[in-house]
């Protein structure tokens, strides 16, 4: 029995000096838990008196693992990448919207500044070429931004679907282990290695895309994406499913199995995958809407108001930028139960003077119940306007959606009216003389005035066609003034008078009596006239995008991306803080210390060789008993 005691001993605490230095080993390992070996004595057995001890055994070799710090490291590290790479993302964004002379708001206000030499000299094609190149400056600055920001888009979409293939390759590794364990532990011992690896991929996984994991009897581990979604079930791994041609909206989604099969992107609440949808489906959408709806709005009040002059060669103005294409009205994407069709439905602009102003930054979706019936859903707050059968026609934020009596009962339409107007953006006049400056209006004080009223300005408003309803004589009488004899309307000095075919500007004080006549444009004085160029200056003044003025239409784009990369940092940065700290608590716990390994190791060295002593003393009795019985 004492040999048994020894030998036990000495196998004890060699199995122990051996985990020790497996951990030591392993010291840099990553994943990798510290082993301990459980040792148990043998038990006893009767003789005479009592029970004498049979020595010690390894009942087994544990690892230092703790589930619950494990999942907080892995949750937190997976909230952590997706608030950092949405955070690297943005600032790579940022650098395509810089401030002061290179900004984009700086190109636009020299366009928009541009007009006021005209105005001063109409005439003067020097100035007049300043406007065409200031346009110019403009329209490709847009173009490029709006190219730089499709392309950032590309680079992000080839992360996603890397990211995808990644989490899809870890998911098959993590069903290969699975298999692997479960035939260990059906063999009685506990694959430490192999559960360390395993935890590792779940890691790396949670890194991708978080997860959720539940241990079956088996020992295998079922991984959970979203909370209910099964990556991982069993030995079998699903794979991820990347499109974006299912979702209503135009969303990049991801599908568990087959792209028709989306995973609510709510339920996608960690890792890099997380973050790299929220840039490319929220903050590139958001920034490339919020620039097009600017293009669009420069482009449109422009155009109107240039049309409503005369170039100087008499003839009247045509429109400054290109006209955008027929096929730009036409809705982007139609889904029909899941499976992409052509859409029939199109969309303008309200032909109202307050179209421009009422643009909303936002896509539109048409969802349809019946032809003609359905409802337009403004997806950036999700603001909804009902229509119902023989509806062919809706506005709705200074657009007009046609063609909705020929929507399919359960179609969605996606209605994109911003996101291509920067790239569409272009000068459509080749020479300085075709700058419509002039004001198809005149108007001449009648000799004898005696106030001192002065013309500020006058156009032709926006949108008004000929024929005009000239020529007008305005008069003043007692409380105001007449025009052609018409009902006395208030005088407000510096408050323009607006009528079918003129908008006239007079500052100053009337006497009753005084009158001005107001005639279409005539012979080579109009080329003097720079009505029109007033008008067109004025635009920088004029409220356009949510309160700003036109001259002031970028802030809402830089906005957009200041607002979103301040809330980005601030996530990144406790995100960051939070991980550190869970990872800190799951080391501890873990890990391997070195300082503590080198006082096991001592332990059981000393351990060991006392064993051995023990049993040499065994066998020197033993031989000392033999040698006096032997006699």
């Amino acid at each position: 029995m004492g040999f048994n005691v020894g030998v036990t001993a000495l196998q004890a605490n060699m199995a122990a000096l051996q985990v020790i230095g497996h951990n030591i080993a392993n010291v840099n390992t990553p994943g990798f838990s510290r082993q301990n070996v459980d040792l148990q004595q043998v038990p006893g057995q009767k003789f005479g008196a009592g029970y004498f001890g049979k020595g010690v055994q390894v009942a087994s070799v544990e690892r230092a693992f703790n589930q619950f710090l494990t999942r907080e490291a892995n949750l937190s590290a997976a909230a952590a990448e997706s608030a950092n790479i949405r955070f690297q993302r943005l600032q790579t964004l940022e650098q395509l919207f810089p401030m002061g002379e290179a900004g984009i708001g700086n190109q636009l206000n020299g366009f928009l500044n541009a007009w006021a030499d005209t105005v001063a000299s109409p005439t003067n094609q020097t100035a007049r070429g300043v406007v065409l190149s200031r346009a110019e400056e403009f329209s490709n600055r847009l173009n490029q931004t709006a190219n730089q920001l499709e392309e950032l888009r590309a680079t992000t979409r080839v992360q996603i679907e890397a990211g995808i293939e990644q989490a899809n390759r870890l998911g098959a590794s993590i069903a290969q282990l699975n298999q692997r364990i479960v035939d260990a532990y059906a063999g009685g011992t506990a694959p430490n290695d192999l559960l360390d690896q395993r935890d590792r991929l779940v890691a790396d996984l949670n890194k991708i895309v978080q997860v959720n994991t539940l241990e079956a009897d088996d020992r295998s581990l079922t991984v959970f994406v979203g909370g209910s979604v099964p990556l991982v079930l069993g030995v079998r791994a699903t794979p991820l499913v990347g499109s974006e041609t299912v979702s209503a909206e135009g969303l990049y989604t991801i599908g568990f199995g087959s792209a028709g099969a989306i995973i609510n992107e709510d339920l996608l609440v960690g890792g890099q995958l997380r973050g790299v949808l929220a840039f490319y489906n929220d903050d590139v959408a958001a920034v490339a809407t919020q620039l097009g709806r600017l293009a669009l709005s420069t482009l449109e009040l422009t155009n109107r108001q240039h049309r409503a002059g005369l170039d100087l060669n008499g003839n009247p103005g045509v429109d400054f930028f290109r006209p955008l294409p027929a096929s730009y009205f036409t809705a982007s994407v139609a889904v029909v139960n899941g499976s992409v069709t052509p859409p029939g439905v199109s969309w303008s602009i309200d032909s109202a003077a307050a179209a421009p102003a009422s643009f909303q930054a936002s896509d539109y979706r048409i969802s349809f119940t019946a032809a003609g019936t359905g409802s337009i859903t403004r997806v950036s707050d999700g603001h909804s306007v009902a229509f119902t059968a023989p509806t062919a026609d809706l506005t709705l934020d200074g657009l007009r959606f046609s063609g909705l009596n020929t929507g399919a009962p359960n179609t969605d339409v996606l209605v994109r009216p911003f996101r291509a107007a920067a790239a569409a953006m272009a000068v459509n006049l080749s020479s300085p003389s075709q700058l419509a400056l002039a004001s198809p209006v005149v108007v001449a004080a009648t000799a004898g005035n005696s106030g001192n009223v002065q013309v500020e300005a006058l156009h032709r408003p926006a949108g008004q066609s000929p024929p005009f309803t000239l020529p007008a004589t305005i008069a003043f009488v007692a409380g105001g003034y007449t025009i052609n004899g018409g009902a006395v309307q208030p005088f407000a000095s510096g408050q323009p008078i607006v009528a079918n075919g003129f908008s006239l500007t007079l500052r100053g004080s009337p006497a009753v009596g005084d009158s001005f006549t107001l005639s279409a444009a005539t012979g080579l004085d109009m080329r003097q006239n720079a009505g029109n160029a007033q008008a067109l200056l004025a635009l920088r003044d004029l409220d356009a995008l949510d309160g700003y003025t036109l001259s002031d239409g970028y802030i809402p784009v830089f906005a957009s991306v200041s607002s979103s990369i301040q809330v980005a940092q601030a996530e990144s940065d406790f995100a960051t803080r939070v991980a550190a700290q869970a990872e800190a608590a799951r080391a501890n716990q873990a890990g391997v210390n070195l300082d503590e390994e080198a006082a096991r190791l001592l332990q059981f060295q000393q351990a060991y060789q006392a064993s051995a002593r023990y049993l040499q003393s065994i066998q020197s009795i033993f031989e000392t008993l033999l040698a006096t019985f032997g006699r």
